[in-house]
């Protein structure tokens, strides 16, 4: 448990910087990236709002990290407390999907042909993970007053745990050349990105 910790603070370390920094941003930073040599306005126009909506969807993934501030270290002491610590644990997570999931929702339509299916995706996959780990959340809550806790539950938060580790922020952006453009020019999406690795894929 504490590996997977330290795992998810080396992205939270550089990433919470760049949340906060974009964050107090006027939107217009982004929207001032040059376009390319021989572009029309309105393909200026265009690659400015790809780059806004790309940056805009870039911080709300990564408000998944945004739980994870305050993730706790699982006490192994007594069986009781490593379940409890476990729960809260799950619980941060939890709170970061959430925030995901509602700044995807919220974003406006995309201004790129197939950004929405992206970001329909995203919401889908952070829901099911969310799902299986409010499920550990309660298996572990049901048994924190039993006096007989096998070994089973006490690792019911290892598998949602591993499945955010493997949870790729940027899923679908390789798939739409607009959208991949517009990232590489979006702040939050190359923080994003240099943390990540290439693959997108949150170390694990």
């Amino acid at each position: 448990m504490r590996t997977r910790k330290s795992l998810f603070l080396v992205l939270l370390t550089g990433l919470c910087a760049a949340l906060v920094a974009c964050g107090q941003q006027p939107s217009a930073s982004v929207a001032d990236q040059p376009g390319g040599p021989g572009m029309s306005k309105d393909e200026v126009e265009q690659q400015d709002a790809a780059t806004s909506w790309a940056n805009d969807y870039c911080l709300a993934v990564g408000s998944l990290v945004d739980g994870l501030a305050t993730m706790p270290t699982v006490d192994p002491s007594t069986a009781q407390r490593a379940v409890q610590t476990s729960s809260d644990l799950l619980a941060s997570v939890i709170s970061g999907l959430d925030k995901a999931v509602q700044g995807l929702n919220q974003l406006p339509p995309s201004p790129v042909p197939g950004g929405d299916g992206v970001r329909a995706n995203a919401v889908a996959s952070f829901t099911a993970v969310r799902a299986r780990a409010a499920d550990a959340k309660a298996r572990l809550d049901s048994a924190r007053d039993s006096t007989k806790i096998d070994q089973e539950t006490l690792g019911a938060a290892r598998e949602p745990l591993d499945e955010v580790s493997k949870l790729d922020l940027l899923a679908g952006f390789s798939s739409i050349p607009d959208l991949l453009t517009a990232s590489a020019h979006a702040p939050v999406c190359e923080q994003l990105t240099s943390e990540k690795g290439q693959d997108g894929a949150i170390p694990g």
